[in-house]
């Protein structure tokens, strides 16, 4: 899929690796995770934020959202997001966030 701009498709893929990354974590150092300053980054070029956000669920698991924004290159009141999301569980596994959870944070 091509992204009009292209350091939009670039931060998608920086916001995704940080998910990633978070996925390797073990419950305990999920909860570190959350208290990890908002990070300010460049972007091809273009200034851009990501803020890792974990909330405990009733079930005992961990629903863990990385959200990034970044100033749209024109209109600055335009602001891109993007998002990944996962939960994990008490037993250790991993699920992915269902769209309409994610789009909460959107």
């Amino acid at each position: 899929m091509r992204t009009f701009p292209k350091e939009l498709a670039e931060f998608r893929r920086v916001v995704e690796a940080r998910g990633a990354e978070l996925r390797g974590l073990p419950l305990a150092e999920l909860w570190a995770a959350a208290d990890r300053p908002t990070e300010d980054l460049v972007v091809q070029g273009r200034p851009a934020t990501i803020r890792v956000y974990v909330q405990s669920r009733a079930d005992g698991s961990l629903r863990v959202v990385v959200q990034g924004f970044m100033p749209g290159r024109l209109l600055r009141f335009v602001t891109n997001v993007a998002l990944d999301g996962f939960c994990r569980r008490a037993d250790g596994g991993v699920e992915e966030l269902p769209e309409d959870e994610l789009d909460k944070f959107g």
